[in-house]
Formats: C-alpha cells, sequence, structure tokens
C-alpha cells in the first residue's frame, strides 16, 4: 500500500479455477468416475482445444456418458460463468463511479472547474458543489486554540510524569542494585574467606554456575566420596547457605564410654551444635567432621563384622569391646543437639582415658587414609574393592599387649619378692626401647602424628631380664599379638662376674641343661608362669649344690652350729669344695634338676625346691598367677643324743653316738631363717656311711 489515506479499487473477483492440490482432487472427483478415471491423453487433448478457441467442446474424460449430456451441463457453466462476469464488470463499475463522485465532490471545494466535468449531474443536483471540503480538518476553531494551552500544560505533566517515573525506576534500579552489590560482597568475602582457610572450591561439574567447597578426603571409601562436597549458595541476606545434605540430619560424632560392671564411668567430650549464623569456615569444618564420624562408624562397623565379630559386639547403635570381665569400650555415633548428646555430663574418673580412645581412633583412620595414598602411588598398585580398614585391630591389640606387661611385670615382681623373702639375690629389669620418630631425611619429616600411629600398629617389643641366681639369668621378651595380647620368647643369658671369682673363671648358666626354655614362642602368659616355676627350683638347686659340703659324722654338731651364720658366710665357705673323703655324704641333683639328693642312699636323703602357685579359676588363657610360695623340702639326720651314746640304730664313727631320720618343710614368705641357711643346715646333717 501507499500513502494513500484509502483505498478507491475494486475488489478482486473470486478465482474460477482449484485454488489447491485438495481442491482439484474434490473437484475431480466429482466428475463422473472420479480422480482415477482421468488420464493424461485426454486432459492434454482437452487443453488443446482450449487453446485453439475451438475443437471439440464435448471431451468425455471418463468414457462414459452421452454427447446430448454433455453439452447440456456445459451450456449451463458458460451462461452461469457469463452472469458472474457482469456482476463484477456491473460492481466495479458502480465503485469507480462513487469514488469518482467523491473525488470530484472533494475538489469541488479548491477547482470547482475541473471537479464539475467528472462529477455526476445527479449528486451535483442533490449535493451541489463546494459543500464538501478535505482542507477544514487542519484549520483551527476557537475551541481548539483554546485548548492549546491546555494541551501544552496537560503535555508537559505528561512529561514531567513520564521523567518522574523514570527517576523513580532509576532510583529503584539504583537501590537493587546497590543492594545487590551489598549481597555480592558479603558473599564473596565469605567465599574468599574460605578459600584463604584452606579449604577448595570450584564450579560444580553439574552446575557451572554454582560455586562448591570441598571438605571431605581424597582418600576416603567410595561410598563418602560425594558426601565430602557441598554448594556454596547465596541465601537471601547474602550469607553462604551450604546446602550438604548430610548436615540435615545434624552433626555427627563418635562418643566413647567407658563402662565398668554396665555402669558408665568415663565419656569422650562432645561440642556444642553450632549455631545457625555460624562462620562460613565454622560449619565448613562442622560438615567435615561429620563426615569424618559418619565414615569412622562405617569402616568400624565394616572391620567389626569382617573379622572381629567373636571380640567386638555389634549392636543397633553401638560397638562394644570387653577389655576385661569389668570393664568395656562402647562405641557409638551421636548427633549433636539430641537430648542423650547433650544430656548434662557428670564427670568421671575415665573421662580422660575416653577423650584419648576418641582422639586414637580418628588418628588411625587417617592414617588408613594416608596408607592408601601411598598404594597407589605405586606402580604394582591394582584397583578393587579397598578392605577394611585397621582400626579396631590396633586398639584392641595395644590395650591387650599393655595388659600382658604389665601382668607380665607384675608376676615376675611377685616371683622376685618372694626369692628375696627367702633370701636369695634376684632381681628383674624392664627394658624398652626410646619411643622416637619414624627415620626421615633432611627433605622429608615425618609428621608426629604418622609416628603415633605407627607405634599403635606396631608397639615396641619390652623385654624382661631376670636374674634368678648369679649364673641362672634368662631374658623374656614380650611380642604384640592380636589374641593372646603378647607372645613371650625365652632365651638364656650369661652368669654374672662376681667379685670373688677368679678373672679368668667359666662360670656357666645351668638352666639350658636342667631346664631348657622351649624352642618356639609362649603364646599365652600362663605357659610362661609355668616354665619359669619349673625353672626357678632348678636354678636355686644347681647354685647351692655348687656350695654343697659333705661333713663327716662327727662334725654334725659344729656343722649345724655353724649353719646360724649368714647366708653370704656361708657362700664364702662353699666355694672352696673338696671331693668326698670316707664317711661323708655324697651329693649330687635329682632327676628332675629340682633338689640335691644323697647319691649312695638312692635319694632317700636331701633337700628339694619348688615354686607353687594358687592358680585362678577359668580359662588358660588367663593370666594366672596367684600367691606365690617357695617351699623347701628336706629329709635328713637330727642328732638325738650326746656324743658316744647310740639312738635310732645309726651311730657314728668311734663315738657310739645317735640320730634321727627328719622330714621338714619350709614355705616363704613366712620363714624366719633363709633358705642358704636351712640348705646348710640340711647337707650338714647328711647320712654317713
Amino acid at each position: 500500500m501507499d500513502d494513500r489515506p484509502f483505498s478507491l479499487q475494486p475488489r478482486t473477483a473470486p478465482q474460477q479455477g482449484p485454488r489447491s492440490i485438495s481442491e482439484f482432487i474434490q473437484r475431480a472427483n466429482a466428475q463422473p468416475g472420479g480422480f482415477r478415471a482421468l488420464n493424461w491423453a485426454d486432459v492434454r487433448r482437452e487443453l488443446e482445444a482450449s487453446q485453439n478457441g475451438g475443437g471439440d467442446h464435448d471431451v468425455d474424460m471418463t468414457g462414459d456418458g452421452s454427447e446430448a449430456d454433455s453439452e447440456t451441463a456445459e451450456t449451463k457453466d458458460i451462461a452461469a460463468a457469463r452472469e458472474e462476469i457482469l456482476r463484477a464488470i456491473h460492481q466495479t463499475h458502480q465503485i469507480s463511479m462513487f469514488a469518482l463522485d467523491f473525488v470530484s465532490l472533494l475538489l469541488s471545494k479548491e477547482n470547482p472547474a475541473l471537479a464539475v466535468s467528472t462529477l455526476s449531474p445527479g449528486l451535483r443536483d442533490m449535493v451541489g458543489i463546494g459543500t464538501l471540503g478535505a482542507t477544514m480538518l487542519n484549520a483551527p476553531t476557537p475551541v481548539a486554540q483554546s485548548r492549546v494551552p491546555d494541551h501544552k500544560m496537560v503535555s508537559i505533566g505528561k512529561r514531567l510524569m513520564d521523567l518522574n517515573r523514570a527517576a523513580d525506576t532509576a532510583l529503584a534500579t539504583s537501590k537493587r542494585l546497590q543492594r545487590e552489590i551489598d549481597l555480592e560482597t558479603k558473599y564473596w568475602s565469605e567465599v574468599l574467606g574460605v578459600g584463604e582457610g584452606g579449604w577448595q572450591t570450584f564450579r560444580l561439574p553439574h552446575e557451572p554456575q554454582t560455586l562448591g567447597v570441598k571438605f571431605g578426603f581424597s582418600n576416603t571409601a567410595p561410598e563418602f566420596k560425594a558426601s565430602g562436597i557441598a554448594p556454596l549458595r547465596r541465601a537471601e541476606d547474602g550469607s553462604v547457605r551450604l546446602e550438604h545434605g548430610v548436615m540435615g540430619r545434624g552433626s555427627k560424632r563418635i562418643q566413647v564410654k567407658i563402662l565398668e560392671k554396665g555402669v558408665v564411668v568415663g565419656k569422650s567430650s562432645l561440642p556444642p551444635p553450632l549455631p545457625p549464623d555460624a562462620p562460613l569456615q565454622d560449619r565448613v569444618k562442622e560438615s567435615r567432621d561429620t563426615v569424618f564420624a559418619q565414615e569412622l562408624w562405617y569402616e568400624v562397623n565394616r572391620e567389626a563384622r569382617s573379622g572381629l565379630d567373636d571380640i567386638v559386639r555389634i549392636g543397633k547403635s553401638t560397638a562394644t569391646y570387653d577389655l576385661d570381665p569389668a570393664t568395656s569400650i562402647s562405641l557409638q555415633l551421636v548427633t549433636l543437639g539430641e537430648e542423650d548428646a547433650t544430656a548434662e555430663q557428670q564427670t568421671g574418673p575415665q573421662d580422660a582415658w575416653a577423650d584419648a580412645v576418641s582422639v586414637i581412633l580418628g588418628l588411625l583412620l587417617t592414617n588408613a587414609h594416608r596408607v592408601n595414598e601411598l598404594k597407589r602411588s605405586e606402580p604394582t598398585f591394582k584397583k578393587g574393592p579397598t578392605p577394611p580398614y585397621f582400626i579396631l585391630r590396633p586398639l584392641i591389640a595395644y590395650h591387650r599387649y599393655s595388659q600382658s606387661v604389665q601382668k607380665c611385670a607384675e608376676f615376675l615382681t611377685a616371683l622376685i619378692s618372694v626369692l628375696r623373702s627367702a633370701g636369695v639375690a634376684s632381681s628383674v629389669a624392664m627394658r624398652e626401647p626410646p619411643l622416637a620418630l619414624s627415620p626421615g631425611n633432611s627433605r622429608t619429616v615425618t609428621p608426629a602424628s604418622t609416628s603415633l600411629a605407627t607405634l599403635l600398629l606396631k608397639p615396641p617389643a619390652v623385654h624382661f631380664d631376670l636374674t634368678i641366681t648369679p649364673t641362672s639369668r634368662l631374658r623374656i621378651l614380650l611380642k604384640p599379638a592380636l589374641l593372646s595380647g603378647a607372645s613371650y620368647a625365652v632365651s638364656m643369658l650369661p652368669p654374672l662376674q662376681q667379685p670373688s671369682q677368679p678373672p679368668h673363671s667359666t662360670a656357666v648358666n645351668p638352666l639350658p641343661a636342667f631346664c631348657p626354655a622351649a624352642s618356639e614362642d609362649y603364646l599365652y602368659l600362663p605357659q610362661l608362669v609355668t616354665y619359669l616355676c619349673e625353672a626357678v627350683p632348678c636354678a636355686l638347686a644347681a647354685a647351692y649344690f655348687e656350695r654343697a659340703v659333705t661333713l663327716p659324722g662327727r662334725q654334725r654338731a659344729a656343722a649345724a652350729a655353724q649353719a646360724t651364720q649368714d647366708d653370704s658366710a656361708a657362700d664364702q665357705e662353699g666355694g672352696q669344695q673338696q671331693g668326698p673323703r670316707e664317711g661323708e655324704a655324697l651329693w649330687g641333683m635329682d632327676v628332675l634338676g629340682k633338689g640335691i639328693v644323697d647319691l649312695d642312699t638312692g635319694g632317700e636323703y636331701g633337700v628339694h625346691f619348688d615354686i607353687v602357685r594358687e592358680e585362678h579359676d577359668g580359662d588358660h588363657k588367663a593370666a594366672g598367677a596367684g600367691r606365690l610360695e617357695l617351699r623347701v623340702k628336706a629329709d635328713y639326720l637330727e642328732p638325738t643324743a650326746g656324743e658316744g651314746e647310740m639312738v635310732g640304730g645309726v651311730g657314728g664313727g668311734g663315738g657310739g653316738g645317735g640320730a634321727k631320720k627328719v622330714h621338714r618343710e619350709w614355705r616363704w614368705p613366712g620363714a624366719g631363717e633363709s633358705v642358704g641357711v636351712v640348705v646348710k643346715q640340711v647337707l650338714s646333717n647328711g647320712p654317713v656311711e
């Protein structure tokens, strides 16, 4: 369309032919035979006939029907088309005349001479010329001129209103932008604070437009990989909203409880729950601690069910390990803020112990992460399921090992106390290697936590040097073991050098000959106790056999008087031995090596040593030693009359004195005299041929 104000063109006549393929098919189907009866030859023949202006108009498109019917139908179509064309021509003529009269009437105002020639007489007579003009639309009128100032004021007011609206919009936009700047500043300040605090921030893989923070551990179990990442979304007040799914159920911690006969005597301390407005760094750390506690609880359950089901009891929400029949340790995953976790705790005597166990559990899990990292760095590393971590095993083994060391020390102390009460110069010394950091070079320094974890996994071996007598000495080496706590290896030590011995004297430890230790380690303390209770009598018998001095019968009275001297004097006298003379008893070791007997009488007279203990009731794996006693049993002759008198049918040489056989027993602690005096008295009153 051009710039004309209105259109005077006639309407377009309706199209006679089909406007689309579908309409053409409809028209063809209306013919006899339908669309399928058409053929290209008939259509082309009819088209050529219509182009030549003549020809046969009675083409039978279907090949059926009579020529008369075709002629009648075609005649009707031509008449209808002629009438329609005439109507369209008449309508177009009328519209054109109306348009010409309208334009001529408008021009009659400005140029009547030109307009009269085209104006129809009927309209001129009815309306007249110059009665309609288009220029009157732009001509100012008094009413319009009076409204011009009002229109200007309205226009100015409208502009002012638009300016005020634009100013208000700009001010609101400025405020909104300033608020957005403040919110973004607050958000990014917290995010930068988290990054400066050492936490790793990055774009989330599935949401590149969102920042996230990683507070988990790279070497954690696959089940907790996704739990160590949380998006940092902006809250309405501009603060960072840490969307951590795990934290939606509250902060978690592992609580350790020490129970004695079912009564809680110690609890590990729990931190208070964080307030909702806590700093972001504290919330990230709280999420890290929660994930760590959940993984620790998961690994404790996995380890307990995979190999410690006969040692650790797993309940609905607790894992319990019995330290001894009266004391146990219970682990539980608790939620901070709940009634049980936040209840006022009474300080118990074992709270420090519970806190130490809680710290050790976390240290062992961290060490397991470090071990996983080292394994992955090895060239021979093969991917596969991660085996259960050693968390409870080192704790149980270390505790049992400590108990074994303590019980072994208590038994040896009790044994030495009994021997010393009998006047035997025995001693025991405990040797433990000093704690030291793992070896490292100047470039790499092993953290103290790693060294402590290594100490828990491999406790240092402790050994006891036991001196029964100066010549009978042995060493007991304790090695950590999970089930029994410790295994015990016994080895022999060389005798001590005595001041009274010559410089080149070669003293020999008699225990390998009379009571050798087992070639394999003793797995339980009662086995070691049984061996020591056999070794101590052999050591005493060997020591006093070296001091045995056989006396003739006529010297028995003097020997009995001399037996009241101290043990050191008796040792000096026994250091120089002479061979048996005629009329003297011949002493020797018995078959078991626990006594000194008269060989001539087949062991009827002599002295025997024994260590007796009161065993505990229960399993043979228990620590095993009750009250210890050193018992000495003797059979000897005791004079019953003066010299020259015959008693009991046993006569001395030349004097005719008498004696009777006596059986006596001494027990330490409790006996008043020393075992050395008793032995000398017995050996001095031995039988005489």
